[in-house]
């Protein structure tokens, strides 16, 4: 047993205790995958919805470099370019590992007492993020007019024990969270059970047109975002949602995963290249011809872009103004009013999902969203896009209007 599991793993009685229940709780997984779903119990079915949602939220992580991290470097790109500093290359070195993910698990589910009624998507997204730590620096080499300017970011590997400290863990916290790494590590669960948790996945081409519904391409303006129409820019709000939507739609926004309204640089185009070499690379050359410096989002970066956006200087700024960077699965989880969509309320600025896309409802039967590479920011019918449900976004402010 290596260095980073000293402390945490201890012999007894209460550690047998201890194993217990989360090897019960491991053991019942097939049930709650096959069987919980089905019961007529309401408490089982609520049960399994929480674990299935929990453990999207988990497996999201895997790829966390290519989520969070990504996020953070986009918005660091771009702005160091607001401030005058072109960026050449992105260099990541990313020192986190398999297990990392398994001590996030074990730890957060100790945090909160292993309770499903108290853990959701959005916490296991925030303590995750909150404990990503991360060493940024720029590096020019060259010179006169062949300088290159590379932004290198090093992304540091877990501490558990730093972190365990930081929570204030007691031994019998720490031998739990101890116990719960060693089940995850030694059952293999994460890897038996991945194929339930797969809608929760990354679609990095976004999604297609389906359904007898119209479709509308965006439009040929520029990279400027205008709010002088906005009802109230101080605030984040519904009625300005849908405009900064129809906004990116009526200048012809395009699609790239991971992007959230702020112009796609050739840098930022090349690093992602090297993020997704296999889902982003497989677009390239159509990015490459059609969004490269135009302002670009995914379907839940849109939404996320107008939550991050500053009313005063006009730019997109990473997690900003409340607005979590959820995904489009977390965003509809986290909702406190959502439902069906023959039941939707005819209130501009809902959002309409499914799983693993979400666009933006504008009025009248039309939703503005980011539909995929090959399509960019469009209008759609609501009608025919097999659209699951609706609800108020969270952290927006619904109006009348």
């Amino acid at each position: 047993m290596d260095s980073r599991q000293s402390g945490v793993s201890r012999t007894g009685g209460i550690l047998l205790l201890l194993i217990l229940l989360p090897a019960l709780v491991f053991t019942a997984i097939p049930n709650i995958f096959w069987g919980f779903a089905h019961s007529g119990d309401a408490a089982l079915v609520r049960m399994t919805q929480q674990a299935k949602a929990l453990g999207g939220a988990y497996f999201s992580l895997e790829d966390f470099e290519k989520t969070q991290i990504d996020a953070v470097i986009t918005g660091m790109v771009n702005e160091y370019e607001r401030g005058g500093t072109t960026i050449d290359r992105v260099e990541l070195t990313n020192n986190m590992e398999a297990d990392d993910l398994l001590w996030v698990i074990a730890i957060n589910a100790v945090l909160h007492q292993q309770n499903l009624d108290e853990m959701t998507a959005a916490d296991v997204r925030a303590f995750c993020l909150s404990r990503l730590a991360y060493t940024p620096s720029l590096v020019s080499s060259g010179e006169g007019d062949a300088i290159t300017i590379t932004l290198k970011v090093e992304v540091q590997r877990l501490d558990p024990e730093q972190l365990m400290d930081s929570l204030g863990f007691d031994d019998k916290a720490r031998t739990w969270a101890g116990a719960l790494y060693e089940v995850l590590s030694e059952s293999g669960a994460l890897e038996k059970y991945r194929d339930q948790f797969e809608a929760y996945r990354p679609s990095y081409g976004g999604d297609v047109p389906s359904g007898g519904g119209s479709v509308t391409p965006g439009g040929t303006g520029d990279n400027a975002i205008d709010i002088s129409g906005f009802v109230s820019p101080e605030t984040k709000n519904n009625l300005d949602l849908a405009a900064y939507a129809i906004q990116a739609w009526e200048n012809g926004w395009g699609y790239v995963w991971g992007t959230y309204g702020n112009v796609l640089s050739q840098s930022l185009f090349d690093y992602k290249l090297q993020q997704y070499p296999d889902g982003v690379g497989q677009y390239a050359d159509f990015i490459r011809a059609n969004w490269l410096n135009r302002r670009t989002a995914d379907c839940v970066g849109l939404i996320k872009g107008y939550g991050w956006l500053n009313a005063e200087t006009l730019s997109i700024e990473y997690g900003t103004n409340g607005m979590p960077d959820y995904g489009a699965n977390q965003m509809y989880q986290s909702a406190n009013e959502s439902g069906s969509m023959d039941a939707m309320p005819e209130i501009v600025g809902l959002a309409v999902w499914k799983p693993g896309h979400i666009g933006v409802y504008i009025g009248g039967g039309y939703v503005i969203e980011a539909m995929g590479t090959k399509y960019g920011v469009v209008k759609t019918e609501v009608a025919g896009r097999g659209w699951s449900g609706w609800c108020k976004i969270p952290y927006i402010d619904y109006m009348e209007g």
